[in-house]
């Protein structure tokens, strides 16, 4: 084959191509392959997740504002999306849009909530009822003491603990022969559950029950834990004297410079 044929072949079998390739997407047996078909990802039936949090979020921003009426069909409709949902991350979705609605069985639903067998769930129930429980000082503070006790939760005991202190009176607040027994004896009550827990095998329930013991009694014993369960026992009759409180040296923090380590 002489060098002019090969030019003259290949030159044809580009035009060739060149002429067909301007209408490939056109042709119709091309254009019905599944490569050219638009399928969408959504099953019938079935709804997306960021569209049935959007949902469940637009439900607790509706429930400050709407009638009372609607607030218990709102609420109605965010404890079955609880109920029914396998979907941890959506049952707490649910709770938090709850407990923005006002509403009387809020609480009951939230405690029931604390059943949950999600921590992040039962957490979010927690921080709510610590937020806008409804009932007495007292309830709240023994509904707080018994999750701190018996949930297996290492963070949701320490949010308990955390919370107990608001529900006793501010340590400002000097308990005095005029103070009503009612609070004096459930600061009594919250300081001893706290001292009881002065004894748990997790360092960091230790840590935040004198963190806790500090806001209530006022009482700056630094996290000297000796200090704290000698100042439990002065109050239960068992120790003669009180602890002496943090001096101004010891508030200091300590710095330690390299050329004295």
């Amino acid at each position: 084959m002489t060098t002019a044929l090969k030019y003259f072949l290949l030159l044809f079998v580009g035009m060739i191509l060149f002429s067909t390739s301007g209408c490939a997407v056109d042709n119709e047996f091309i254009a019905k392959l599944p490569l050219f078909e638009a399928k969408s990802d959504k099953i019938p039936g079935l709804e997306p997740p960021h569209q049935r949090k959007k949902q469940i979020q637009f439900k607790g921003q509706q429930g400050a504002t709407v009638s009372d009426s609607e607030k218990e069909i709102l609420v109605a409709q965010l404890m079955v999306e609880y109920r029914t949902s396998p979907d941890p991350n959506m049952r707490r979705e649910a709770v938090d849009a709850m407990a923005k609605i006002p509403h009387p069985k809020r609480d009951q639903y939230m405690k029931e909530v604390l059943t949950d067998s999600d921590p992040f769930v039962r957490l979010s129930a927690l921080e709510a009822l610590g937020k806008t429980y409804n009932g007495t000082r007292k309830e709240l503070a023994l509904l707080l003491i018994e999750t701190s006790k018996k949930d297996t939760d290492k963070d949701i005991r320490l949010t308990a603990i955390r919370l107990l202190p608001q529900t006793a009176p501010s340590p400002s607040q000097k308990i005095t022969p005029q103070t009503p027994d009612d609070i004096k004896s459930l600061r009594s009550f919250i300081v001893q559950e706290l001292g009881e827990t002065l004894y748990d095998k997790v360092p960091a329930v230790r840590y935040e029950a004198m963190q806790s013991l500090h806001k209530i009694t006022g009482k700056d014993y630094g996290n000297d834990i000796n200090r704290w369960i000698q100042y439990i026992q002065y109050q239960k009759g068992e120790a003669e004297t009180l602890p002496s409180e943090r001096s101004f040296a010891e508030k200091l923090p300590a710095i330690q410079l390299p050329m004295f380590k």
